[in-house]
């Protein structure tokens, strides 16, 4: 089996159901409504800079995703740091470096925006995401700590 070719390209609003399916094979539940308000928030919200890229193979179809906010503060002023929270492969085309052809055009795309920091929070027992955030020049906050209360 070839390689498809992977083109990287901004989301928009209709890549909702791939991103949901996608979802959905990772996790193996529905997310519909966490989806439902991220792309209520990016697409239609007029205060987030469009960062979010989506994977397509050689037929068009998406592959895979990564979603940032760089919030539009007061006075069209945007924050120095992009917030990464979800990263998606397709379960059928993951060893492909799908993954870290997202990242790096996220990265480059932040670049040209003149982002300066990627925040993203884990499961610090998620070794998978552990390796692709590694691979990726990850490394724990040397600022931010974050702090649990269990009730």
């Amino acid at each position: 089996m070839s390689t498809p070719q992977i083109k990287i390209r901004l989301m928009e609003d209709e890549d909702f159901n791939s991103v949901l399916k996608i979802d959905k094979k990772v996790l193996g539940i529905s997310r519909r409504e966490y989806y439902e308000q991220r792309f209520e928030m990016l697409f239609k919200s007029g205060e987030y800079i469009p960062t979010s890229l989506v994977a397509e193979d050689d037929n068009g179809n998406v592959v895979g995703f990564i979603m940032g906010k760089l919030y539009i503060g007061e006075f069209g002023i945007t924050s120095e740091g992009v917030s990464l929270d979800t990263v998606g492969v397709d379960p059928d085309c993951q060893k492909q470096s799908i993954g870290e052809q997202l990242m790096s055009e996220f990265v480059d795309h932040l670049r040209e925006l003149e982002v300066k920091k990627i925040n993203t929070l884990m499961d610090k027992n998620d070794d998978q995401m552990m390796r692709y955030f590694n691979a990726n020049k990850f490394e724990p906050s040397k600022n931010i700590i974050n702090l649990e209360r269990k009730i």
